[in-house]
């Protein structure tokens, strides 16, 4: 079990964070993430893809805890407009860009970081979020969309 937590502990956080963005909640459901992995391990059937399955326990409590606490982070774009030059600005910006993940919704969110941050494969995605590999292909299409119909909403120069 060691050997699993070093291996993926910080790409479990990593996706936590982009996902929920709150440190210690991250740093929280990580350990739960590996507790919860630790009692059913022996349960894993031996064809399963290990880090999906990780992804599939860490998404699980995400969802847990956004269901219980409501807790859901929007930002908009539509504060950032015009051009802007300072140092202050651009930093702003560049953070609200990096936050538009947050405006998708709930299953695109998680496959999309699944895939771009976790380096799940849409197969893998699939059997971490419990949906068929063509339903994921088509929630990464449309995630992939409305990210960047969000990304082009901002201005142009950073």
């Amino acid at each position: 079990m060691l050997a699993l937590v070093d291996r993926y502990y910080a790409s479990i956080g990593r996706y936590l964070s982009r996902l929920l963005g709150d440190v210690q909640l991250v740093e929280d459901l990580t350990q739960e993430t590996f507790l919860n992995a630790y009692v059913a391990l022996p349960r894993l059937q031996p064809d399963s893809h290990l880090s999906a399955w990780l992804f599939q326990i860490a998404t699980n409590r995400a969802r847990k805890h956004l269901r219980r606490q409501r807790l859901v982070r929007w930002l908009t774009l539509d504060a950032l407009s015009g051009h802007t030059t300072s140092l202050e600005d651009q930093v702003a910006r560049r953070d609200q860009v990096s936050r538009a993940p947050a405006q998708l919704p709930d299953e695109q969110r998680i496959c999309l970081l699944l895939q771009s941050w976790g380096g799940l494969s849409a197969a893998e995605i699939a059997q971490a979020v419990g949906k068929s590999e063509a339903a994921v292909r088509m929630t990464l299409v449309r995630a992939r969309r409305r990210f960047r119909t969000l990304y082009e909403d901002t201005p142009d120069e950073v």
